[in-house]
């Protein structure tokens, strides 16, 4: 099992190209990648997205590329010498004008429009993109350990809460006679009260309704549920069942487990299983809260 949260960095070196890479993840319902790419590297986003997504199946990644490589890689600064010329041309017009011999070529390069910045082209990231995507796998394997130790913590958390919720279960298995027998008791006394004050009745229609009655209040097949519910649970957690990201089978469960839960505390009517309801629910929504870190 892997959490969804983790951070890795690489660093590929070239002879004098250097590529840097840093990608985090959080938790997210489906997968989320944000990419800060130079520009002129950004005919490589697929490839880099579809070595990411080898790796992670859920999460909200942000993937930040940083490359130096001198003039071959990185942006290149250009004179523009149009824009020198017709600063030239004006010059010589000025001191023509005023009979100046006061030069201001010394202040020329300072001039609006003198330099501009180039980026690399696609030529360059073609070159670059081995080298890139290297370094976004190593990130991946990193990311990919950090989310799993912390899986594992995950996992063990989540071994004790379950273990609570089985315990809770145990106490509601032992109050179960006692709350169908506490019905049925009631339902006897308001009977006996009924047909004290009746003549005729019909007692066959009498035990029907009384049989549904106690049915209803029974709270066996919810308990028999929540320990389905409560086993697939566990299994999930067991790395040797299913290598697949498990979140969103955890997210159903408890959903499940939070429904059987309701049932039981409004058929059970007693202070005793109203006490373990709550225990449970508690333990079912700091279950809640761990698995959305869940891949």
């Amino acid at each position: 099992m892997n959490s969804m949260t983790g951070f890795g960095m690489a660093v590929v070196s070239e002879g004098q190209m250097s590529v840097r890479v840093e990608l985090k993840s959080v938790n997210h319902r489906f997968f989320d990648l944000t990419m800060n790419l130079p520009r002129a590297f950004s005919c490589l986003e697929e490839a880099i997205k579809k070595t990411v997504r080898s790796h992670v199946e859920r999460g909200a990644l942000t993937l930040y590329l940083t490359i130096d490589g001198g003039t071959t890689i990185g942006p290149n600064v250009r004179t523009n010498w149009s824009v020198v010329n017709q600063y030239v041309a004006s010059i010589k017009e000025m001191q023509e004008r005023t009979g100046s011999e006061n030069t201001i070529f010394n202040a020329l390069p300072l001039l609006p429009g003198v330099f501009s910045m180039e980026e690399a082209g696609s030529d360059a990231a073609l070159k670059a993109a081995p080298h890139i995507l290297q370094a976004v796998e190593d990130a991946c394997r990193q990311l990919s350990e950090m989310r799993a130790a912390e899986g594992r913590h995950l996992c063990a958390d989540l071994h004790e809460k379950i273990a609570a919720l089985k315990e809770q279960r145990a106490s509601l298995a032992r109050l179960a006679p006692a709350v169908h027998e506490k019905h049925s008791e009631r339902l006897r006394k308001h009977m006996e009260q009924f047909l004290n004050h009746q003549a005729a009745l019909d007692e066959a229609r009498l035990l029907n309704e009384v049989a549904i009655f106690v049915d209803k209040a029974s709270i066996d097949e919810e308990l028999t549920r929540l320990d389905s519910h409560l086993q697939q649970l566990e299994n999930s957690l067991d790395p040797d069942t299913d290598a697949a990201p498990v979140g969103r089978k955890l997210d159903f469960l408890i959903q499940e487990m939070n429904r059987e839960i309701n049932t039981i505390g409004a058929k059970g009517n007693s202070t005793a299983v109203s006490q373990s309801v709550v225990l449970m629910k508690s333990e079912l929504e700091k279950i809640r809260e761990q698995i959305q870190n869940v891949e």
